[in-house]
């Protein structure tokens, strides 16, 4: 594991305009017709994602391909139901886990002693939502950024997707202790694409009291917006219940490593809600190559990872070609 050096800034200024992504015609033209005009995402996307399959037919193919012969060869040891739109898992259950929980765990540790409270809170809206590590960041890791690429990950994500995804986001979020119930912390969709898959990683062993990631099934979320109509924003949790979510909600509880995959497109969920101690969370958001929105946290890989030699399928996710 290699040291963590908290004094340093975690990011430069040359690596951050490298390593983002540019606002896409596309990606405007997606929050215009959602977002202003208020046009269902299920007549939009397919649309916009077309125009970026015909850019890069060929990338398409080769992630269906490879996509299908993972399928075929049955090695991946996570299956994230498409009906549920979940799986949990335990630390065991991917390869290195423990050192991706060691590594967070001494990032926050590193960051807390040498840096005041204000100064992690990036969002002033979310006092209870703090972005330690995010997009780009992640270069100066790469120890923990190659670790995110690893195959029983990667494999999960493609088999639920249906084709070689992009690793287009992650963060590490510190949630503190608070007593709100508000934005993000309200039931809502996710609105990156129609469908998507993120990843959480407990980072500290997590109970009821500390806020965990609280989510519906896919079908059982899908019953709900039906009944309560078109979900574009946050809905209280009477509204939810009322329309038949009652006694069916997760919640990411566990010891630290333990985690869950999670298509936060289809899955209502909240989180980071009524913390009565501090939650460390790692979020990894994966989006099939032609989705027709950019990640939240989007950021392309460097070329080339210290001691770590992508195969095919890492290589697509990375963005290395």
């Amino acid at each position: 594991m290699e040291k963590i050096n908290s004094k340093a800034p975690l990011i430069s200024e040359a690596v951050s305009e490298q390593g983002r992504e540019p606002i896409s015609a596309t990606h405007r033209l997606h929050k215009f017709l959602h977002k202003r005009l208020k046009i269902p995402q299920g007549m939009t996307q397919p649309l916009l994602s077309v125009t970026r399959i015909l850019r890069s037919p060929t990338q398409y193919f080769i992630r269906k391909r490879l996509a299908k012969e993972i399928m075929t060869n049955g090695d991946h040891k996570i299956h994230v139901s498409r009906r549920d739109g979940y799986q949990f898992f335990s630390r065991d259950e991917i390869p290195e886990t423990g050192d991706i929980v060691q590594y967070c765990t001494s990032l926050y540790q590193e960051l807390r002693k040498t840096l005041p409270p204000e100064s992690l809170q990036n969002n002033p809206k979310k006092k209870y939502f703090n972005v330690l590590l995010e997009g780009v960041e992640f270069f100066q890791h790469p120890e923990l950024l190659r670790r995110l690429v690893a195959r029983p990950i990667l494999d999960a994500a493609t088999v639920y997707l249906g084709a070689v995804p992009r690793l287009s986001g992650a963060m590490l979020v510190w949630s503190p202790e608070n007593e709100t119930a508000r934005s993000s912390q309200l039931f809502h969709f996710d609105y990156e694409d129609l469908t998507q898959l993120k990843m959480f990683i407990n980072i500290f062993d997590t109970s009821e009291d500390q806020g965990p990631l609280t989510f519906l099934p896919a079908h059982i979320s899908a019953q709900v917006q039906k009944s309560v109509g078109r979900i574009l924003g946050r809905v209280s949790d009477e509204r939810i219940y009322q329309a038949g979510g009652q006694s069916h909600d997760l919640k990411l509880v566990g010891p630290r490593g333990s985690g869950a995959f999670l298509d936060t497109s289809r899955c209502l969920h909240y989180g980071s809600r009524f913390n009565k101690k501090d939650r460390l969370i790692l979020i990894v958001q994966f989006l099939k190559f032609h989705s027709s929105y950019r990640g939240y946290i989007p950021f392309k890989a460097p070329s080339a990872i210290p001691n770590f030699t992508p195969d095919a399928v890492q290589k697509l996710a990375l963005g290395i070609f």
